[in-house]
């Protein structure tokens, strides 16, 4: 293969060879540049090739009076070099990797950058304005020497003119699949009010005279609409309001004001001077007009509404209802105003709000709301009321109407309707009436019609007389209280057994402390009763004068008991001998060998060791006889003070092997003899003891 090399050019030989390939090899490159310059211009290769991604808009450009005009001829500057041309075309040719891989979204220009930055040139190099007959829409009269005179490049308001979207559009969006939208045209009049204005100072006059001949009719078709006024036409504003806010909130800009005019002739000086500023890089979007101020002045809608609209936060939720911005105090001074567009089409519109959504009540437009709000104040409390009325209005109505709200009359309103249960030290006695509840949960309420003070206000210190709630002070003391004058207790708790409730372990709520007390004292003691609150002796004194006895004084057992046991009184004492005390005088240790039990026992008790058996270990025998067999057979003792606790079967649980508690040894020891023999007898009796016995039971005819 042959080489290459500039060297031909120096050798004298080859020069003219190596001179006439280089010519022929840059005419095949520039044949094949223009070539591809050429096709790539053209209006098939726009359309069906690089533009392919813009469907809708090859479609708007063919059905124009365009379509036949070349891409090139509106989309290049006029007359431009060569060097413009290539740029163009690298720059179109670097967007082509975003074609093929989809990665481009639609609309593309969307925001009218192209028309913007055109010159009025590439529109007049096929249009001469001087000799055109302009023939406006019916009703327009625009006056083109004004806006050339301004530098005004046509297509700041012909941007759609050969691609007009008057139909559906097709394409969808390939990074979220929504359907293409349609470019603003520049030839509506909310487009015109990015230069004119109603404002002072603005750009270009926004007068209708300005613009629209005098039969013209200014109101547009909305305005027809039946329900146009006084809905109607609100709704419309707030959409025009809110797309302006969004426009402004996408494109960072602010509001629209009237300080547009030097602006605006400054960057109209540097065009007309071929400036780098045109009028379309300074004009705002066309989203950020209002639509409504296209015809009507600011004050159009405050001579209407009679304060500014919409209304603001202040307005709809002051801080307070007497702020003059705030609406409670507007709609006093323009209540006609406010009927106009709210309550004239919905009587209910201010009670759906404050007496409904803005305290969170169901709200029923069928019913009055004279009858509604009893429930609402006592779901919501009357702080719901006193953001818009003071205390005196609730209280003038219900004093001259003698209404008592409905709560007042529930049963326990007053007093609880039944006993709580609360426990001494540990569980404190809690609001059980209902006004003490309701009064807990909002004492602004009782204040509307009881005057200010809260719990110790004049009209509830006129009833309880001490400080309400009760202090930890005097829960500590109440009971000099309660017995100075228990009256003033009983306004409240009329209960009779709440003192026993509190401090009586074990109390019912219904029956008295008095017919439940003696279990529980013989369960837990009555230490607790003589700690806290009364003294021993008020025991002693109330079972004497009301002749009572315990109940365990009343059981079967109680004296004594058959067999080893011990009678139940024994028992009691054994288990807590400070109970006894209460009602038999003397000390708890003492107490057995005290009057009151000497005087029925006539014997030291309890019985010493060795009293019933010197061993206790050992079987009763003459041997092991205790002190008692001593007492009782020199005559110290009789039988009769042993049974005044034991039964028979005591003794001959220890003295008569196998005794059986429920008999007498008399009808059994028979058995037990034959069994045994009388040996085990003689341990106790002398061997005349039996024939004695016998003996003597058959003279009287009882063998």
């Amino acid at each position: 293969m042959a080489k290459i090399s500039l060297a031909g050019f120096t050798d004298p030989v080859r020069r003219p060879r190596y001179i006439i390939w280089t010519f022929v090899v840059v005419l095949i490159f520039a044949a094949f540049m223009v070539t591809v310059l050429g096709i790539t211009s053209t209006r098939w290769f726009c359309a069906e090739g690089c533009h392919k991604v813009q469907d809708d808009t090859i479609v708007s450009y063919e059905h124009s009076t365009h379509s036949k005009i070349s891409c090139m001829a509106c989309h290049m500057p006029v007359n431009a070099n060569p060097i413009i041309f290539l740029l163009h075309k690298a720059e179109a040719l670097g967007e082509l990797a975003q074609t093929v891989t989809n990665n481009y979204e639609l609309p593309l220009n969307a925001e009218d950058e192209v028309a913007l930055t055109m010159k009025s040139e590439q529109c007049t190099q096929c249009h001469a304005i001087q000799n055109r007959i302009v023939t406006p829409q019916a009703g327009l009269k625009i006056n083109h020497d004004v806006h050339i005179a301004k530098n005004i490049d046509c297509p700041i308001c012909h941007n759609r003119i050969a691609h007009n979207e008057n139909f559906n559009l097709t394409l969808k969006n390939p990074k979220n699949g929504e359907l293409n939208q349609k470019h603003t045209n520049f030839m509506t009049m909310t487009a015109c009010f990015r230069c004119h204005g109603q404002e002072q100072g603005a750009p270009a006059p926004g007068a209708c005279s300005a613009c629209h001949t005098p039969n013209f009719e200014l109101r547009p078709p909305t305005h027809f609409a039946p329900d146009f006024f006084p809905q109607g036409h609100g709704e419309l504003a707030k959409a025009a309001q809110e797309k302006v806010a969004e426009t402004l909130k996408e494109t960072g800009q602010a509001a629209v004001t009237g300080q547009r005019k030097a602006q605006f002739e400054a960057a109209s000086r540097q065009n007309g001077g071929k400036g780098q500023l045109t009028v379309g890089q300074i004009i705002p979007p066309v989203g950020a007009i209002f639509e409504c101020g296209t015809c009507h002045k600011d004050q159009f809608c405050m001579n209407c509404h009679g304060t500014p609209m919409p209304h603001s936060d202040e307005f709809k939720k002051p801080k307070d209802p007497t702020d003059p911005k705030g609406h409670p105090a507007i709609s006093k001074q323009i209540p006609d105003k406010c009927v106009m567009c709210h309550t004239k089409a919905d009587p209910n519109f201010c009670n759906k709000c404050h007496h409904g959504e803005e305290i969170n009540f169901p709200y029923n437009p069928a019913e009055p709301w004279l009858t509604q709000h009893p429930k609402a104040v006592a779901k919501a409390g009357i702080k719901s009321c006193t953001t818009c009325h003071a205390t005196s209005f609730c209280s003038a109505c219900h004093t001259t109407t003698h209404v008592v709200p409905a709560s007042h009359k529930q049963a326990g309103w007053v007093v609880p309707p039944t006993p709580t249960m609360t426990k001494y030290g540990s569980e404190p006695a809690t609001a059980s009436a209902l006004h003490s509840i309701a009064a807990e949960e909002s004492t602004e309420t009782c204040s509307v019609c009881h005057g200010e003070g809260g719990y110790n206000a004049p009209f509830c210190a006129a009833c309880h007389k001490t400080q309400m709630p009760h202090n930890a002070e005097f829960k500590q003391f109440h009971s000099d209280t309660g017995r100075k004058n228990p009256a003033l207790c009983l306004n409240c708790h009329i209960w009779p057994e709440l003192c026993s409730n509190c401090h009586h372990v074990g109390s019912s709520t219904t029956q008295p402390w008095i017919n439940v007390h003696g279990p529980q004292v013989e369960k837990v003691g009555a230490a607790g009763c003589v700690e806290k609150c009364h003294k021993a002796t008020d025991c002693q004194a109330c079972h004497k004068r009301n002749n009572v006895m315990p109940a365990s004084h009343n059981a079967p057992n109680f004296l004594k008991a058959p067999g080893k046991q011990i009678g139940t009184h024994a028992q009691l004492y054994q288990k807590n001998g400070a109970v006894c005390s209460y009602c038999h005088s003397g000390n708890p240790a003492d107490l057995p060998n005290s009057p009151f039990c000497a005087g029925c026992h006539n014997i030291q008790m309890p019985h010493p060791d060795g009293f019933g058996l010197k061993d206790s270990q050992a079987p009763a025998s003459k041997a092991n006889a205790g002190t008692h067999a001593q007492l009782l057979d020199s005559g110290k003792v009789k039988e009769a003070v042993c049974t005044n606790c034991h039964e028979t079967q005591f003794c001959d649980s220890c003295h008569h092997v196998n005794s059986v508690p429920t008999q007498t040894w008399l009808k059994y020891h028979p058995t037990v003899v034959k069994k045994t023999g009388a040996t085990p007898c003689f341990d106790c009796h002398e061997e005349t003891f039996c024939s004695n016995c016998h003996v003597n039971l058959a003279a009287r005819g009882l063998l």
